[in-house]
């Protein structure tokens, strides 16, 4: 006894090239399955056929529905256990309860005739052992809907058992190519190969279509194309460069003439590390003292975004921050140095190249120092030094001496070769680069010698007599320092040492010669010419007569 079976899923066909999964009618099937088997055969042969859930068309152009027998019918088949009494392709069929059967538009029939308006694009590409594909050419825009496949099978035992089923394809023929689909991995990384899929749910031999790849800026290998189950697929292998980041991948459908007919895009997000960090300063590498500097830390691109920024000055760390900027005030020395920051994202973390800062400033801390040592004496050889912190160095410097320009003095250091009493003095330079001027404090150059101009004068305006006070006096024109030890010579003897420069003794006998001074600082000493010295006595009835003293006759003095 028969059993008829009518089971009926629960959902609409899903856009799917997989084949139907094996399971009990109204259990998991997500299709349209019509059953006539007795209830030995329910779970064990179900479906009958591995077709594509849904396909893809349009009109002109070819449909291919690829069908396979499973092997609980396959094999049976082979082994003469089951013989297929009837195979027919429908389109849109629709079940007759009364009649306990299917009509619709025949497709295909195995050994029956079938309408010559439609078995010139049919092509039954199967036969009843293995294979149970259909293709229809030329599709027309009436060709859309479903199509399905009725199979019928009978066992060859000593009871004869009979099985139906109908399997139903979606197939949506539409008025152009659809566009492909694109499948991507959900992140690109720069340098590490990829790949990308384009797919369309559409394969027929007698029209093929191609899918081509473009969009790249850079030479890839060969896409791999592969087609088969009611789909065209193509698989493009690249290496993704940072430049990839944010260009539309397209992938762009031909129809066998050749011409584009649909396409599709993705934006790729390429994922990288900082590209071309570079160090930019404002207002320039080449700043003046005071300046407000600003180091902006570049870059050409990075995806992620920058997260931190580090800033180092002469390979020291100065600074860790979300800011690309690094703002300060220029001092001089302290700032001048090389620069560099990094970048970092959750990829890598990229340097910059070095970049000088030069930060210039006028002279400062000038001041004139005497190089040749601290006691200058005449005649010797005296350097003054003009010495300062400059940047860029100094060129030109100028000379004063007690307020006044020395106009022929440019150099840095003030040289006497023998120098004088006259060019003692107050000195101070002004240094000068191009940046600015500054003046120094002024020093005071003492050059010392010995006594100058000593002289030996007597005082006495009249003449000497006996018992008179006799004033000698050593005078000195210059002395640097200032004298110190007189020492006074009679006759050419010394006679006695003073700290004055003034000698006085009575006018005897013995007083009378020849007398000179020496005056004698801490360098030198000097000797002045002789002065005469002449005692004259008073003889008797008034008369003086030098030479001899005494009462009433000539004596000697």
């Amino acid at each position: 006894m028969l059993l008829w079976v009518i089971a009926v899923t629960d959902q609409l066909f899903a856009l799917s090239s997989a084949p139907r999964r094996r399971g009990c009618p109204g259990v998991t099937m997500r299709r349209l399955v019509w059953l006539l088997f007795l209830p030995g055969f329910l779970c064990q042969c179900d479906p009958s056929v591995e077709v594509p859930e849904s396909l893809i068309a349009w009109t002109g152009a070819c449909l291919s529905i690829p069908c396979l027998y499973r092997s609980c019918v396959l094999n049976p088949i082979r082994t003469k256990k089951l013989t297929i009494n009837s195979l027919t392709w429908y389109l849109n069929p629709v079940y007759d309860s009364e009649k306990k059967d299917f009509s619709g538009t025949v497709l295909y029939k195995h050994s029956a005739s079938i309408s010559p308006a439609v078995t010139e694009r049919v092509r039954f590409l199967g036969d009843l052992e293995r294979d149970c594909s259909l293709q229809l050419s030329d599709l027309r825009a009436s060709e859309n809907g479903t199509y399905g496949l009725r199979l019928i099978i009978s066992s060859t035992g000593q009871k004869p058992e009979e099985k139906k089923w109908m399997t139903k394809i979606s197939v949506n023929v539409m008025g152009s190519p659809p566009a492909p689909q694109i499948q991507t991995p959900s992140e690109f990384r720069e340098s590490i190969a990829a790949q990308a899929v384009c797919s369309v749910a559409y394969h027929c031999p007698n029209y093929p279509i191609t899918l081509t790849w473009v969009g790249l800026g850079h030479r890839t290998p060969e896409p791999t194309m592969r087609t088969g189950s009611g789909r065209t697929e193509s698989t493009l292998t690249f290496t993704p460069t940072w430049q990839d980041h944010g260009t539309n991948l397209t992938c762009r459908l031909s129809t066998p003439a050749g011409t584009p007919s649909s396409e599709n895009s993705v934006v790729l997000d390429v994922k990288y590390a900082p590209k071309g960090v570079q160090l930019n300063a404002t207002p320039g590498e080449t700043i003046r003292d005071g300046d407000r500097l600003v180091l902006m830390c570049m870059t050409k691109g990075s995806n992620p975004p920058v997260s931190t920024y580090n800033w180092y000055k002469d390979t020291q760390w100065l600074h860790q921050g979300q800011e690309q900027r690094l703002e300060f005030e220029a001092k001089g020395d302290e700032h001048s140095g090389s620069y560099l920051c990094q970048a970092t994202n959750e990829i890598q973390t990229v340097p910059s190249p070095a970049l000088w800062i030069d930060v210039q400033y006028a002279p400062k801390d000038a001041r004139v120092e005497l190089v040749t040592g601290s006691q200058i004496q005449e005649g010797t050889t005296v350097v003054l030094n003009c010495s300062c912190r400059a940047h860029p160095p100094v060129s030109n410097y100028t000379w004063y001496r007690n307020g006044q320009h020395l106009p022929a003095q440019t150099q840095q250091e003030l040289h006497f070769n023998k120098i004088h009493p006259d060019q003692s003095g107050s000195y101070h330079c002004k240094p000068q680069n191009r940046v600015g001027m500054s003046e120094s404090p002024a020093i005071t150059v003492d050059v010392q010698h010995p006594p100058k101009e000593v002289r030996i004068t007597l005082k006495n305006l009249q003449r000497i007599r006996e018992g008179d006070a006799v004033t000698l006096n050593c005078s000195v024109g210059s002395s640097n320092p200032p004298v110190t030890k007189y020492t006074w010579y009679k006759d050419n003897s010394q006679y006695q040492e003073t700290q004055e420069s003034v000698l006085t003794f009575p006018a005897t006998e013995e007083w009378s010669g020849s007398y000179s001074c020496v005056a004698q600082n801490a360098i030198s000493y000097s000797q002045s010419s002789s002065v005469s010295v002449d005692v004259q006595c008073e003889l008797d009835g008034g008369r003086v007569e030098p030479g001899f003293c005494g009462s009433g006759s000539m004596l000697p003095c």
